[in-house]
């Protein structure tokens, strides 16, 4: 029986661990369900939606709370564009976001910030947290 246990940790490892390429990501994004349950009640029925172009630009609309920064920038629902580039850090992949337009944006840009990239369902998911991770409010895209 123990025999088998290399080759167990090894298919469980290969597929823990399905790194996605630019072509999976490409596409339209759109919030989960589950995710609205998370946000404040003005933020809630948003059509939240992020188009990545295989160009490497973007168009974000109604994200709730992406730039949120308590103290500093309230929970809103964030519209901009930009470019993108998919990267692994730290062991996790991310799309990075560099906005080269934000409306209503008072700072500098272009601004950066990443989505998460799930990989452990056999469907990728994109995600960020509103606020503290900690917190739990995570916000789930599905590609449509």
């Amino acid at each position: 029986m123990f025999r088998f246990l290399p080759m167990i940790l090894v298919f469980i490892g290969s597929v823990s661990c399905k790194s996605v390429k630019s072509e999976d990501v490409t596409g339209t994004w759109v919030i989960n369900n589950v995710s609205e349950q998370v946000l404040p009640t003005e933020l809630r029925k948003a059509p939240a939606k992020i188009v990545l172009d295989a160009n490497g630009t973007f168009v974000a609309s109604d994200m709730p709370g992406l730039f949120y920064f308590p103290g500093r920038r309230t929970a809103q629902l964030e519209n901009g564009s930009g470019v993108w580039k998919l990267l692994s850090r730290e062991g996790k992949q991310q799309v990075q976001l560099d906005f080269q337009a934000i409306a209503g944006w008072k700072g500098a840009l272009p601004y950066g910030t990443q989505l998460d990239v799930s990989t452990g369902s056999a469907i990728a998911s994109l995600y960020y947290f509103v606020g503290d991770a900690d917190e739990g409010r995570r916000i789930e895209f599905e590609k449509k």
